[in-house]
């Protein structure tokens, strides 16, 4: 769309493009012929087709005699400021569709008003069809179809809630199943330029054989604590059948069973499940119960708070101290901020310097992410810094911090807590709200996409404390129940499944009254002081022998006398009642810190710890403890300093050792 405005010999010629530039030069003859004068439209304006959400941009041609002022009109009724020689429409809604665009163009020998071009706007796809769940025989294939309405549709099959490759129209047919596809769930997502809409998730069952895949694991807990024995088996249309010593347990016919309250008399009872279906039946092995007296004992108070990074590059870890004076302190990484005080993107040091807060602030929590940190402040502020990639520090953008900012939330806040790239906070209300990457469904609001400003989670009240993984998070209630959400390919969420969750799902604990959340593995303490564990095993971080390292997808009673307990991508730590540190998993740089780099898989004591408070788990390979005396202990790898010991090389050490001349209880 072009068209010229021609004027006289020596005067300036303005020739107007339809995408609204303007040229001006400079001519010593007539603008290439033509006529001069009043305005005139040579290129009409087009009618205009977009989506809800998106805008519109209206353009046409026109000649005449320079100066030319443009007035855009919607339905004949002039658009304050719209003076440009196009027009582009603000963000466009349903309501706008059908509406009629055009411009009047003036100069100082007349004017001319252009047709009217219609802006037809496209709302986002609607499923008319959902599909349904599909039962097959194993080595079948199995076929799901939607049906929606919309223009310009695109589709995208999910299956357990992750993208299928190449799965991309209304229909998609399986590859042949295999037993293992039993379960699975699959939806579809169908959007264009408007949005996007999700179907409801629907189930495949194929029938086979049935087969255990996971069976119930032994446990030890503490008298009066409730036992979650789970089994993940295949078959299809399975029925559930669980024995305590041989015998069938009364009404217990689902793929979990729950002991409420563990007596004493259940010590050393074995349970097993049996399932079966039209094709046949398969028996688990017998799972081992170990029932401890222990009474209820409150855990101790923490008066400092230790935590270091996850993040899975040991060269990107920094650690963060919280003294009990409400200062905080840190060192190693600072690629991003990291350090909180001012400077960013400079080398590691293991050098611990103050967190740069606002004066006379007086911090009583402390939470560290992957590459992240937060503060809770004794006033319920909550204060963050670091990297900001996913919107994880919630101040309503993407940059980095390198000083601590101020979180503005609804309500004063009384917990907090950082995954790899997500964020947590308890408001004073008992509600919880979230922020940072939501692909997995670490956020809890159903959603898929960042969010750089705390949002509500609905569903839950009376929370009294929350904790994070890499994608997946814990919310303690104050009733003693667990419900989790987010990532949970390893079982991490302690639902019996593999399967993600994208809002808040009970966990069946009871009784609890702190978490702890590892990068795909959970934690919870009860006042007995017992710890449940469940999630990633792959290292055999969960204690339970070098003969079971398969991933564990219900909470299990793992250690008895523990005050606290920590994890990392491959390794789990314990802080005994009696001051010392255990750990299981992996060990190539000593994070165990018996001395050796020998992995353990049952819980082996790290050597000169003994008045131990809390324990914190880094990365994949460093580990920390905090000493009843103040004192930090620091073990595992080194590359980014996060040790704060300058005597450590950047292979580390597995033995504990201080962070010199540094007090966390002064």
């Amino acid at each position: 769309m072009t068209a010229s405005v021609r004027q006289n010999p020596f005067t300036h010629c303005v020739r107007h493009l339809g995408a609204g530039l303007l040229v001006l030069s400079t001519l010593l003859t007539g603008c290439m012929g033509g006529s001069y004068g009043a305005p005139k439209i040579t290129v009409q304006p087009g009618d205009v087709t977009a989506f809800v959400t998106q805008t519109a941009t209206f353009s046409f041609g026109a000649e005449g005699s320079a100066p030319l002022t443009f007035q855009w009109k919607r339905n004949g009724v002039n658009i304050a400021s719209a003076t440009n020689s196009s027009y582009i429409t603000p963000v466009l809604v349903l309501a706008d569709s059908g509406a009629k665009f055009s411009v009047t163009v003036s100069n100082g020998s007349g004017s001319v008003t252009s047709s009217e071009a219609t802006l037809t706007v496209q709302g986002p796809p609607a499923i008319t069809t959902q599909p349904v769940p599909v039962s097959v025989n194993v080595g079948a294939t199995a076929t799901f179809t939607v049906t929606a309405t919309g223009d310009a549709l695109s589709y995208q099959w999910l299956k357990d809630d992750v993208s299928i490759s190449g799965a991309t129209s209304a229909s998609y047919t399986t590859a042949a199943t295999v037993a293992g596809d039993d379960g699975a769930s699959y939806s579809v997502a169908v959007a264009n330029g408007a949005g996007a809409v999700f179907s409801a998730p629907v189930l495949l069952s194929v029938a086979s054989v049935p087969a255990i895949v996971n069976g119930p694991v032994s446990q030890v807990v503490a008298e009066g604590e409730s036992v979650l024995f789970g089994v993940q088996a295949t078959g299809g249309a399975l029925t559930y059948v669980w024995k305590r010593n041989g015998v069938a347990v009364p009404l217990a016919t689902g793929r979990r069973y729950v002991l409420a309250a563990a007596a004493l008399a259940d010590d050393t009872a074995t349970y097993t499940v049996t399932v079966t279906n039209g094709l046949g039946t398969a028996t688990s092995a017998a799972a081992t119960l170990s029932v401890a007296a222990r009474a209820a004992v409150a855990l101790p108070a923490l008066p400092a708070y230790v935590d270091t990074a996850r993040a899975p590059q040991a060269g990107e870890s920094f650690t963060v101290v919280l003294k009990s004076n409400g200062t905080v302190w840190s060192w190693g990484y600072n690629g991003e901020g990291q350090r909180g005080n001012g400077t960013a993107a400079t080398e590691a040091t293991d050098t611990p310097t103050p967190v740069t807060l606002p004066a006379a602030a007086v911090a009583v929590e402390l939470a560290v992410g992957g590459h992240h940190a937060l503060v809770r402040l004794q006033n319920g502020e909550v204060y963050v810094w670091g990297r900001n990639s996913a919107g994880q520090l919630g101040v309503g953008d993407l940059l980095l911090r390198s000083t601590p900012v101020k979180v503005t939330l609804p309500h004063a806040a009384i917990a907090i807590a950082a995954g790899l790239n997500h964020s947590l906070v308890v408001l004073d209300d008992g509600s919880i709200c979230a922020f940072g990457l939501d692909d997995a469904g670490q956020l809890g609001i159903g959603g898929r996409v960042v969010k750089s400003s705390p949002v509500a989670i609905t569903g839950l009240s009376g929370v009294a404390a929350v904790a994070a993984g890499n994608a997946h998070s814990l919310a303690l209630l104050a009733d003693g129940s667990v419900y989790a959400w987010g990532a949970n390919a390893a079982g991490q969420l302690g639902d019996g499944t593999l399967a993600l969750k994208r809002v808040p799902t009970d966990t069946g604990l009871r009784h609890i009254v702190r978490l702890r959340a590892g990068a795909d593995l959970s934690m919870a303490l009860t006042t007995t002081r017992m710890v449940y564990a469940w999630g990633e095993n792959s290292a055999g971080q969960l204690g339970r022998g070098a003969g079971f390292t398969a991933d564990v997808v219900t909470p299990t009673g793992v250690a008895l006398d523990a005050v606290d307990a920590s994890a990392s991508d491959l390794h789990l730590l314990l802080a005994g009642t009696n001051g010392t540190v255990r750990g299981a998993g992996g060990n190539a740089s000593g994070e165990v810190g018996d001395t050796t780099t020998t992995a353990r898989t049952v819980y082996t004591s790290a050597t000169g710890v003994t008045t131990a408070l809390s324990v914190t788990a880094g990365g994949r390979s460093h580990s920390l403890a905090l000493a009843a005396d103040g004192q930090v202990y620091a073990w595992g790898n080194n590359a980014a300093k996060q040790l704060g010991n300058s005597t450590i090389t950047a292979t580390g050490t597995s033995t504990p050792t201080l962070v010199p001349a540094f007090d966390a209880i002064p």
